[in-house]
């Protein structure tokens, strides 16, 4: 017979939960100092948008009259002289940069002057733009990764407590690597990794909650539908389908008023991921493509879409460690890849024990969205698999299916053993652990024997962060304590479900305080 709960251990197990964030921001911060400047795809791109984020500043932005473009610092366009080249290491910096890498240059890849994406992100990180530029990389990303810490906590927190778990699995099978490293970085996708994890869970919050924390995820819902968006176009298509299925997952039969009146919440979130949407140039690559450039092909038609059909898996699992990181050149070991791809795999395979038609429909759509979107921009712009699109631009949407396949349908909810749990947390942090020193080892391409990463040669940070080896191994632990934590957690949550459901009870209310 089930035995009465013990009301003293939930407050020890809160206390320990409060460890996460830290753990979690410390992970996160490690990843941030483990690339150098331009170590991220496109970074020269974001950096010096970042400094024009807020217009034109003397010595961190300027208009050239007559020119187009903008001028910016040198460091922030010409760090990146290691790209697409393994075998060179970060140390190419001081050549490249010379004497003076605070000198105004003249480009035109940037966000102030091309409005490729919309202006938010830019303008939020802008504050942090100075003439130390290696120095105010690293406040953006450890900025970035602290926003992320902050707004799941606070997610988390706000949610009912048996939707948690969709929050803590469906980020922790899908961020590695790719995720964590675009979260610690200055790439304005890791606000759209951050949104593409929250925002559904937040609106589906909103209306499953009355009091303080129908509030709360009121604030979150706007917060991540503005970040999504503001961050990526692409972002605030799959905002839109999120908040779509948020809706329809809330939705019971007998549905009154307070339930028509909560959709106004996500369908003027909508308008506003329309509105941000048009405010960037790149609808006009989903209108007409582009150009075939890289991964352009001689292929069109069906022999082209049949083709990129049979290749655009790839697409979907890249992110979780089958693509090298960086500018493509940071070589992924096997291990990482096979354990993301279990853990996530498990984790769908788990949600499929509870289904109804509105989940299915759900499900269907993210599916479809993660065939239809890649494969129409591939087409329009005669492109193959491998070009143009990127895993990175998916993982969102990847994010997002996982937590839909996971979502319980009535009193059958997806469970795993204790055994079971423990594995896919030990497999997460081995994966993470050999990412990150692989990451690390190959902008210092150091050769000392054994795991250092370090040699008397090697490129590091000029001054103020620990060494390689140091970063890596805090880095390591504290993203597996972060995992040892969330497995405790829902180990337990666990034997409160299997708990409750010998017992019998009325049906749960929707709403819950």
């Amino acid at each position: 017979m089930p035995q009465p709960r013990d009301r003293t251990k939930p407050s020890r197990r809160f206390r320990l939960l409060l460890l996460v964030p830290l753990l979690l921001l410390i992970a996160l911060s490690s990843w941030a100092v483990a690339s150098p400047v331009g170590g991220a795809p496109d970074e020269n791109f974001h950096i010096a948008s970042i400094w024009c984020g807020a217009g034109d500043r003397e010595g961190l932005c300027e208009s050239s009259p007559g020119e187009d473009g903008k001028l910016v610092p040198w460091a922030t366009v010409g760090s990146q002289c290691f790209a697409f080249r393994s075998d060179i290491s970060a140390n190419c910096q001081a050549e490249e940069l010379g004497d003076d890498p605070n000198k105004l240059v003249l480009t035109e890849h940037v966000n102030a002057w091309a409005h490729y994406y919309s202006p938010i992100y830019y303008a939020v990180m802008s504050v942090f733009a100075s003439d130390n530029v290696p120095a105010s990389v690293i406040m953006v990303r450890i900025m970035n990764s602290l926003l992320f810490v902050l707004i799941a906590t606070a997610l988390f927190i706000a949610l009912p407590a048996r939707r948690r778990p969709l929050l803590i699995i469906s980020l922790a099978v899908t961020t590695v690597p790719w995720g964590i490293f675009l979260v610690a970085s200055v790439n304005a996708n890791g606000w759209a990794v951050l949104a593409g994890g929250t925002l559904w869970l937040a609106v589906l919050g909103f209306f499953e909650t009355s009091g303080w924390r129908r509030i709360a995820l009121a604030v979150l819902a706007v917060l991540t539908a503005v970040i999504g968006a503001g961050a990526r176009s692409d972002m605030a298509a799959y905002a839109v389908l999120g908040m779509g299925a948020a809706v329809l997952l809330a939705a019971h039969r007998g549905l009154g008023r307070r339930f028509w009146l909560s959709v106004i919440l996500p369908a003027v979130l909508a308008v506003v991921c329309f509105v941000l949407f048009l405010s960037a140039q790149q609808i006009g690559i989903w209108q007409n493509g582009v150009a075939p450039g890289s991964g352009g092909t001689a292929q069109q038609g069906l022999g082209l879409l049949v083709h990129n059909f049979l290749a655009v898996p790839s697409l979907w699992v890249g992110s979780l460690g089958t693509w090298p990181l960086g500018w493509n050149d940071v070589a992924i070991p096997p291990l990482v890849w096979v354990g993301t791809l279990f853990a996530a795999s498990a984790a769908i395979f788990t949600g499929l024990i509870s289904m109804n038609w509105r989940k299915a429909l759900v499900l269907a759509g993210a599916g479809l969205a993660l065939v239809v979107l890649p494969l129409y921009l591939l087409q329009r712009s005669l492109t193959e698999v491998g070009g143009l699109v990127h895993p990175r631009y998916l993982l969102p949407l990847l994010t997002m299916f996982v937590g839909f396949a996971l979502f319980p349908v009535g009193r059958r909810v997806p469970t795993a053993s204790r055994l079971q749990i423990w594995t896919v947390a030990g497999i997460l942090a081995i994966a993470n652990a050999v990412a990150l020193y692989s990451n690390i080892r190959r902008y210092t391409l150091a050769d000392a024997p054994g795991v250092s990463l370090s040699t008397s040669d090697s490129w590091w940070w000029e001054s103020g962060v620990p060494q390689p080896t140091v970063v890596w191994v805090v880095g390591s632990v504290a993203f597996a304590g972060v995992l040892a934590l969330l497995a405790h957690a829902l180990i337990t949550r666990v034997r409160r479900v299997r708990v409750d459901a010998a017992v019998p009870s009325s049906p749960r209310p929707v709403i819950e305080g």
